[in-house]
């Protein structure tokens, strides 16, 4: 599945990454379709309840507003494959404290898919206390399966489970996958919050790098409505840099995200974890006018 890249085209680069077959044969040691859901008690789909389930039996007081933004990607070239090409994308969000400390965020991605078609769809994302990434949730309808949707998947120790309910009876879809490592993060869909949360444990001495792994979700026919891959990586730490964006100066961290046969990426997290700028490595080293940046920002 590596695809070359026309010079402008950073994120389809990206997708050499993300949907590369070739890769993901070196580098997971397995490739699982979602299926059926079990029936059992213990199915996976109650696996782990999100922040605001817990407020709403606990009584908790209602969520703080903290701030709201957006993401841009940069490129006017498509992103991600070939037939199924993002344009325009943005994700335009709003950040909530909890009453136990953890985060919510809600959102908004407005994309087009293929280049006449728009889109509009919601997410949610849930938040440990140090931004450690703890449930994602695309609410959108799979390609393949027209009743089925939304897409949800919690981030738990040793693995990542995913579930997809369908309004037609025995067609629920579930995943389960093992993780190796405690860094482990959504790169495909695009998923800002979860591009930062694998910068949270990361060792800041340069001359270290943190193991992570990254996992990408392929939509690829009814029979196999999702597949994922779990590309696996390393994160260095490079120190902390100023950048003007959204309006105003920020004191970055910066980190250089390397994957087997790819050129390396750089991300920019602030101090308190969230994602700054994330694009593909010039020779620079400097945040080049291609990629994903925080274009707005509002506390």
């Amino acid at each position: 599945m590596s695809h070359n890249s026309t010079s402008n085209r950073w994120w389809v680069r990206v997708v050499g990454v993300i949907l590369s077959i070739d890769v993901a044969i070196i580098l997971m040691s397995f490739r699982l379709p979602l299926t059926a859901a079990d029936n059992s008690p213990t199915g996976i789909a109650s696996a782990q309840q999100t922040p605001s389930q817990r407020s709403r039996e606990t009584g908790m007081s209602p969520r703080t507003r903290i701030a709201e933004g957006e993401y841009k990607v940069l490129s006017q070239a498509g992103i991600g494959s070939f037939d199924l090409a993002v344009y325009d994308f943005t994700e335009s969000w709003t950040l909530w404290r909890l009453e136990d400390g953890t985060f919510e965020v809600t959102g908004t991605r407005n994309y087009r898919s293929p280049a006449d078609e728009p889109h509009s769809d919601n997410f949610e994302a849930y938040l440990s206390d140090s931004f450690r990434v703890l449930t994602l949730k695309e609410f959108r309808t799979l390609r393949w399966r027209a009743n089925t949707g939304p897409l949800s998947c919690n981030f738990l120790p040793a693995k990542v489970v995913c579930t997809a309910n369908s309004k037609d009876k025995g067609r629920d879809l579930s995943l389960e996958v093992p993780t190796q490592t405690a860094a482990a993060g959504l790169l495909w869909p695009i998923s800002a919050f979860s591009l930062s949360s694998i910068t949270r444990g990361a060792n800041h001495d340069p001359k270290t790098a943190t193991p992570v792994e990254l996992l990408t979700f392929e939509e690829t026919s009814d029979a196999d409505p999702i597949f994922t891959s779990i590309l696996g990586g390393r994160l260095r730490y490079l120190g902390q840099e100023k950048l003007l964006l959204a309006g105003r100066e920020w004191v970055a961290d910066k980190f250089e995200l390397k994957v087997a046969t790819h050129a390396p990426f750089l991300l920019w997290t602030s101090s308190q974890g969230l994602l700054l700028a994330f694009a593909y490595e010039k020779d620079s080293n400097q945040l080049s006018q291609e990629g994903m940046i925080l274009s707005s920002f509002h506390e």
